[in-house]
C-alpha cells in the first residue's frame, strides 16, 4: 500500500499552464522550486532525481488535480 503524499516534505511535480497556453511542469520539495521542464517525461525524471537526492517520495499533480499520483522510481 502506498502512503499518502506529504506536500510539505515530498517531491511534487506540478503541471502548470503559461499565459500563452503552453504546459510546463515544475518540481518542488518542501516549498522550494527545484526546477521546471517543458515535457512530462523530463519533469518526471527530474522529480525522480530530486527524490533520490533527498530520500523522499515523488508525486505528480497533473491537470486532473487531486489525488496526487506516485511517480515510481526507475530501477536499473
Amino acid at each position: 500500500m502506498v502512503r499518502p503524499a506529504d506536500e510539505e516534505q515530498d517531491v511534487i511535480c506540478h503541471q502548470c499552464r503559461k499565459v500563452d497556453g503552453q504546459d510546463i511542469w515544475t518540481i518542488w520539495v518542501a516549498g522550494e522550486k527545484q526546477g521546471e521542464r517543458d515535457t512530462l517525461e523530463g519533469a518526471m525524471q527530474l522529480a525522480r532525481d530530486v527524490a533520490v537526492t533527498y530520500s523522499r517520495s515523488a508525486w505528480l499533480l497533473d491537470e486532473t488535480g487531486y489525488p496526487l499520483k506516485p511517480i515510481e522510481p526507475v530501477l536499473h
